[in-house]
């Protein structure tokens, strides 16, 4: 079984206000959406993070497979969808890198009910 995290970071999130996205504040010292990453780290194969083409510099640091976001997010999922293309992956969990909070405890969780269904 491969897993493959998809983090969707893509957005403006120009709602949360501030002078950069919501994904790209920081918490605890730390970008947004580096907490998710971390989240998904050592549980998934490979972390891909799609990003805004704006934000291809400041998520370089991030040391992951960098994607290019669409549109819109269901465009953004579909370029990270064709970029696992061929790659052998059989399961693909998709997370909003704005949600830093999610624990390694329930990704565990669904990785193991993805077994069962």
């Amino acid at each position: 079984m491969t897993v493959a995290a998809i983090i969707v970071a893509a957005g403006r999130g120009t709602r949360a206000g501030g002078t950069v996205p919501k994904q790209w504040q920081l918490l605890a010292g730390q970008p947004v959406v580096r907490h998710s990453i971390r989240a998904f780290a050592g549980l998934a194969d490979q972390v891909i993070l799609v990003v805004h083409p704006d934000d291809v510099a400041r998520a370089a640091p991030m040391e992951v497979q960098l994607v290019e976001g669409g549109a819109t997010r269901d465009a953004s999922v579909r370029n990270a969808l064709i970029h696992l293309a061929g790659t052998g992956t059989s399961r693909v969990l998709i997370h909003d890198g704005a949600r830093p909070l999610v624990s390694p405890a329930l990704i565990t969780r669904l990785i193991g009910a993805l077994d069962q269904s």
